[in-house]
């Protein structure tokens, strides 16, 4: 079954290079924009893709002190990289994998706390996302279509179910529950319920990633903004603020290597209300790829280097 996935991600993902390669094949004309890229602006998206990849870091290793995990800065920044790197060259999921794996071999996490921490990011990036959705919504109420109407209903279902979430604490004891019970799958259920628990009821620990998230979507908001000018495009606040959501959203529909194809598809469907055309988004997609992909690609290599030197340290 896993197999099969692969084998479909993959399969997904050279249709939609298939087709975009046609498309940009009889469409060469709409792409000369590329040609006369701002690159000052390039530079800052460049930097602000850094900056993401370290906040991530910082959220992962907030999220695992609950946990009595601790880990440093540096390590932080690493399971950042290395989980950015599988998710984006990699079939669907493998950078949380990678992720799980890592902090299960070098910190004894059981994969039940994993998945804690992992809902616990989710949860979080949700509530936030969504409501800066309806907050775009608002404002752009007047292009009222039936897109309009999906959106307005799924990030209201979005945010009510996070909201909810994160206001729920299972008054549940670890040992107790987890003790009298002899399946594996009910003790692992027990552990994320109670892992989830450990999580919410630390308040200081909720307001620092509630701040870490909220940054990081404003980040994300001004990378957007550099990405659309740099190929001289313009877009309005609550147009960009929408866009900005839908890009974060897309890593919850985590199908094919970073998500190609799947992203650039919820942007068409939206296209109406943010008020691009299809090879506007296209444009938009080539720049925002291109320069992920320099990064972690930099990113790598850095750090298969970097390895190397400890190995050769530790030899010596």
């Amino acid at each position: 079954m896993k197999l099969f996935g692969k084998k479909t991600s993959l399969l997904i993902t050279a249709f939609v290079a298939v087709v975009f390669t046609l498309y940009f094949v009889f469409n060469t004309e709409r792409f000369r924009p590329l040609l006369e890229i701002n690159i000052y602006l390039l530079g800052i998206i460049v930097l602000a893709n850094f900056v993401g990849i370290f906040t991530n870091g910082l959220f992962t290793k907030f999220i695992l002190e609950p946990f009595n995990k601790f880990i440093s800065v540096s390590e932080s920044l690493y399971v950042s990289v290395i989980s950015s790197i599988g998710n984006f060259f990699a079939p669907a999921g493998t950078g949380f994998g990678i992720r799980a794996l890592y902090l299960k071999k070098k910190h004894g996490l059981p994969y039940s706390e994993f998945i804690s921490t992992l809902s616990g990011n989710y949860v979080i990036v949700l509530l936030i996302n969504s409501f800066m959705g309806l907050v775009a919504l608002y404002f752009l109420r007047d292009q009222y279509s039936a897109q309009y109407l999906v959106l307005t209903i799924v990030f209201s279902l979005m945010f009510v179910v996070s909201l909810a979430l994160s206001l729920i604490r299972f008054p549940l004891s670890e040992e107790d529950r987890v003790a009298k019970s002899k399946s594996w799958l009910v003790k692992s259920f027990f552990r994320v319920i109670y892992g989830w628990s450990k999580i919410v009821s630390n308040k200081w620990l909720i307001l620092r990633l509630i701040s870490l998230v909220s940054a990081n979507f404003l980040l994300a908001t001004f990378m957007y903004w550099a990405i659309i000018e740099s190929v001289h495009l313009s877009i309005g606040i609550p147009e960009l603020l929408l866009f900005t959501v839908l890009g974060s959203l897309t890593i919850f529909i985590n199908i094919t290597p970073a998500n190609l194809g799947v992203k650039e598809a919820i942007y068409l469907f939206s296209s109406s209300v943010l008020g691009f055309s299809v090879s506007d988004i296209l444009l938009i997609a080539i720049v925002d790829r291109g320069v992920q992909f320099t990064v972690l690609f930099t990113l790598w290599i850095v750090s298969l280097r970097l390895k190397a030197k400890e190995r050769l340290n530790l030899e010596l």
